[in-house]
């Protein structure tokens, strides 16, 4: 049986790491921490700037041709409760053309009721409060954009500068039927541990992961060719976002949502004229 409502949302395709992308004011920003970090994979690697006034940073960018956007992500940040941002959209370059815009959202998603610690925490809480790392992320319809803006405001940041390591944005594709109950959630942990000569134990810390398993039960045939892309476009070596409770928030939607890889997948299995399936294993990246 499927999960019932909020599909999975998978952005297949980050168009932040072909854009042409800049940040303002640029006498705020750190020479040796740019923007472009923000489209490597490597999590040592962030944009930093010191835009901590009202008017926050504004990250832009120019694709080489109108594309597909129904989602941006912010990853990896240093965002507080209480900070905005928000994303203007144009059809055309250098900010021409229409124009869509969201209002200014909240950086950190809060915890549910259910999720709250009665006399422990207080008003503010956040599903990422005590958690590594944070996202902010944004869904909308569709829309065909070739540059575009991200305003980020966190006036009064006490680290001094606003700080986030990835950028994503594109189009997010979901299965018209959900993955199906029996989903899994791991953590790959690289930890070593070892008897010294004298009988002592010896830990040696690596790092921790998230494992996601799912399967579509029911890809239907007017959905086959997007599958199939994602077949032929997802790697180890392509990083994708994930979530597998969209704006479902709290921790639920928080433990399910991350950058990830494609760590194995079965074949797009043909069932019947009508119908395919398949299954993928997500590992945090």
């Amino acid at each position: 049986m499927a999960i019932a409502n909020s599909q999975i949302r998978v952005i297949t395709e980050n168009l932040a790491r072909v854009a042409t992308l800049t940040a303002t004011p640029e006498l705020d920003n750190i020479a040796t921490m740019p923007i472009e970090n923000v489209q490597n994979s490597n999590r040592t690697l962030s944009f930093r700037s010191t835009a901590i006034d009202e008017d926050g940073v504004t990250i832009g960018f120019e694709l080489p041709a109108r594309k597909r956007i129904s989602a941006v992500v912010l990853d990896g940040h240093n965002l507080r409760v209480g900070d905005k941002w928000k994303v203007r959209l144009w059809s055309g370059p250098e900010k021409t053309g229409s124009l869509f815009e969201t209002e200014f959202l909240e950086a950190l998603v809060p915890k549910t009721a259910g999720e709250v610690n009665w006399g422990i925490d207080n008003f503010t809480a956040t599903a990422f409060d005590d958690w590594d790392r944070v996202y902010s992320v944004t869904w909308f319809g569709s829309v065909a954009a070739q540059s575009g803006e991200i305003v980020v405001i966190s006036e009064g940041n006490p680290d001094g500068y606003i700080d986030f390591n990835r950028l994503v944005f594109g189009q997010a594709i979901s299965p018209q039927r959900n993955f199906q109950f029996g989903y899994e959630l791991d953590y790959l942990d690289t930890s070593t541990h070892e008897l010294t000569a004298g009988g002592s134990g010896r830990s040696d810390p690596g790092v921790i992961r998230r494992l996601i398993n799912i399967q579509l039960p029911r890809v239907l045939d007017s959905e086959r060719s997007t599958w199939a892309d994602f077949v032929r476009n997802t790697s180890m070596y392509n990083e994708i976002f994930v979530s597998l409770f969209p704006e479902r928030g709290g921790k639920l939607e928080r433990d399910h949502s991350m950058m990830c890889i494609v760590k194995s997948r079965s074949a797009l299995r043909n069932v019947n004229a009508r119908r395919f399936t398949i299954s993928i294993n997500f590992q945090e990246n």
